[in-house]
């Protein structure tokens, strides 16, 4: 109602007037494309639910006692507030796995429900939303937008040039802006960033000694602090508010603080210099504020690429679609998280292996460096959106059987060539033929 959530009890709270009230219809099909029969289906019970004279007794011994109650819940909202003649909206989302939009005939019948529907009042909306396998992966991606709140010591400072602030927040307070309530460390801020934490490297250790330090100077003079991206920022008494917080840069200096103060340190007034940049989501602002604020220190080949939307699609593909894959577009993500080694998915790797089996050229994939596979020139051809998921998939499925059977093979006599790698990239090229050459591996692999 006007945008607020009217939850089961709230109705006896409600005002005496409303300009919209919106109910929401989401029906969720695994099925691999849309039907008829959903259609169907809502277009025999969904009016009669909606319907203001409608037989509760008779309803309740065959309909969903929270489908009935959501369903009483709206009718008495409506009812209660007629006098102030809201507009009515109903929305019904169908969600399925489909790889493209619905055929003519099933969306005859959605537009058969919408006119249906729109009967439920004189001033009714109806709308029918098709969501399909890339809809549903866009928004897994992009997730809930989060807002966190930073407490700064002085105030931040601004330019004209742009929306963006310079501030200084005490180590503390950077601490709570990068924990949870239940104190574990968010997960979320990090999600722009080109990668994860590098552990116990030359650097992280001299953050973490100057942060141990019992010295009177200050941390900020010593580190180069943090750059968040947001799409939105307010300054709140002594408090920023932040939208959607992407900390892209100071990734290292973070996890260091935060494993400072869960040993028991303490901030000593010492403080931390961030800095926040609000950068339009359609524009290229973001990538580059990404490219650098990193380009300064040494990144593994490809790492800069790792928030273009094409990584993010293989890795939901990849990680959340079975097989036993982890792709880690980020460096070290899954490592840390102690998943097995031999899962984990570099975007070197699959570039080699997409390389050999898909782009049929294993001398590309054997003789060339990470840095040169994934230079412009090579990466467009592997990393695009117009290449069906399912080949990287693919690609890997091969390449592993591949490497199974050569390992199985070399176990009691010699791989001529002496590496694995020699054979690994050349094999999935084979004619179909059972070649002397060729019959073991297609075997495997078919």
């Amino acid at each position: 109602m006007d945008g607020r959530y009217v939850t089961s009890d709230a109705h006896q709270y409600l005002t005496q007037r409303a300009s919209t009230i919106e109910l929401v219809v989401l029906q969720v099909k695994t099925s691999p494309g849309y039907q008829e029969t959903v259609f169907e289906k809502l277009h025999f019970h969904l009016p009669t639910l909606l319907d203001m004279s409608r037989d509760e007794d008779e309803l309740g011994s065959h309909t969903n006692a929270k489908l009935l109650e959501r369903t009483r819940r709206f009718l008495r909202v409506l009812e209660d507030l007629a006098s102030s003649f809201p507009q009515v909206r109903v929305k019904v989302i169908y969600a399925s796995k489909a790889a493209e939009g619905p055929r003519p005939n099933v969306k005859a019948k959605g537009d058969r429900l919408r006119r249906e529907i729109s009967k439920i009042t004189s001033d009714t909306q109806a709308t029918i939303e098709y969501l399909n396998a890339a809809d549903l992966r866009e928004r897994t991606a992009r997730g809930a937008k989060a807002v966190a709140q930073l407490v700064f010591t002085e105030t931040p400072m601004s330019t004209s040039l742009g929306e963006g602030y310079v501030c200084l927040a005490r180590l503390d307070e950077y601490y709570r802006f990068i924990a949870s309530d239940n104190q574990a460390l968010r997960l979320e801020p990090f999600e722009s960033n080109v990668r994860d934490y590098a552990g116990s490297t030359a650097v992280n250790n001299a953050i973490g000694e100057t942060l141990k330090s019992g010295t009177g100077e200050d941390f900020w003079w010593f580190n180069n602090g943090v750059t968040v991206v947001a799409d939105a920022a307010q300054i709140a008494g002594k408090k920023i508010v932040i939208k959607d917080p992407q900390i892209v840069n100071g990734l290292q200096t973070s996890h260091e603080v935060y494993s400072f103060f869960q040993a028991g340190g303490h901030h000593r007034d010492r403080s931390l210099l961030v800095k926040i940049v609000v950068a339009p989501e359609n524009g290229t602002a973001r990538d580059r504020i990404i490219r650098a604020t990193n380009s300064q220190t040494q990144l593994p080949a490809g790492a800069l690429r790792a928030t273009e939307p094409i990584q993010k699609d293989i890795e939901e593909s990849l990680t959340h679609g079975g097989g036993g894959y982890y792709y880690e577009r980020r460096a070290s993500y899954y490592r840390n998280l102690g998943f097995p080694l031999d899962q984990v998915v570099s975007m070197a790797r699959l570039a080699r292996e997409f390389t050999a089996f898909a782009l049929r050229e294993p001398h590309v994939a054997l003789r060339h460096s990470e840095a040169l596979l994934l230079e412009d020139k090579h990466y467009h051809q592997i990393f695009s959106s117009k290449v069906d998921l399912d080949l990287y998939r693919l690609s890997l499925d091969v390449h592993t059987r591949i490497r199974q059977h050569l390992n199985a093979y070399a176990e009691d006599r010699p791989l001529l060539g002496e590496t694995i790698e020699n054979w690994l990239y050349p094999l999935p090229q084979c004619p179909p033929t059972r070649s002397r050459g060729c019959a073991g591996p297609l075997h495997v692999i078919s």
